[in-house]
């Protein structure tokens, strides 16, 4: 028996490594797993939500390789954005931002306009956030717009809401409010509209509010939202009574200059926690 003890310990060593080596690659694995795992909307504390007015983006911008590095390192720090004013039939200016952002997703609307000036807008979102539905109303209400809607539901936590986003034409910005106020009727559900509406100084009774009455503007008439040297809220962002009490904080990015855009870009903070 004596003889056969070193042969039995080393039996029993030889097991005991194999199961050490056993349990560390399942814990490796977990350890891999959990870091791998694509984050949920469990993981989000608030929620911001952007809207840009770049300016002619399309390919003469996006060939511009600082240009376009300083809009992704600018737009990186919201969870969802939007951005205006995109000249680019192709979509490769949008396909070549949204390669500087693959922690996004994207939906794009179609090319829209009266005239033969033709433009889009773009939705991105991080993975956190569920996109439920999308509207284009570019083929519906291309009569009673110059560049009509683009409507998208979103769930994320507790919180489901609908945003629209639109680019109002300069002359008509009355008209075009009244319609989109006609479109999007009264939602009991969160609701937010947001884009560069063109709603203030002569475009729009000098800022005194004629459209959606009942609602929360947060980008007030006193502030300013363009690069130019006067100071007019041509980009607003617009909650319903529903989403009040989601809104934390609204803001303006103006690290801008007339070589990236005339247009500041505006932005919102919501807690999803809420209904």
């Amino acid at each position: 028996m004596k003889k056969d003890l070193p042969k039995i310990l080393m039996l029993l060593f030889i097991l005991l490594v194999i199961l050490i080596i056993i349990l560390g690659g399942i814990l490796l694995y977990v350890i891999i797993t959990i870091v791998n795992k694509p984050p949920t909307s469990n993981t989000v504390d608030t929620v911001s939500i952007a809207s840009w007015n770049l300016q002619n983006f399309g390919p003469i911008k996006a060939a511009n390789e600082t240009l376009l590095n300083f809009y992704a390192n600018k737009l990186d720090d919201y969870d969802l954005f939007i951005i205006q004013e995109i000249k680019d039939p192709t979509t490769e200016a949008v396909e070549s931002l949204a390669k500087k952002l693959p922690r996004y997703n994207y939906v794009i609307s179609k090319l829209a306009g009266q005239g033969t000036s033709k433009e889009q807008y773009a939705i991105f979102y991080k993975k956190e956030l569920v996109l439920l539905s999308t509207k284009d109303w570019t083929e519906n209400e291309q009569d009673n717009f110059e560049r009509p809607p683009l409507e998208a539901t979103f769930k994320v936590k507790n919180w489901t809401f609908t945003l629209y986003t639109i680019h109002i034409k300069v002359g008509n910005v009355p008209q075009e409010l009244s319609n989109l106020e006609n479109l999007i009727g009264t939602p009991t559900q969160d609701t937010i509209l947001l884009g560069d509406l063109n709603a203030d100084g002569d475009n729009y009774y000098n800022g005194v509010i004629h459209n959606f009455l009942g609602w929360h503007w947060l980008i007030t008439s006193g502030m300013d939202t363009t690069v130019a040297k006067s100071s007019n809220a041509y980009d607003r962002i617009i909650i319903n009574d529903a989403t009040k009490n989601n809104f934390i904080k609204v803001g303006i990015m103006n690290d801008v200059t007339v070589s990236q855009s005339d247009h500041y870009l505006v932005y919102a903070v919501f807690n999803p926690n809420e209904n």
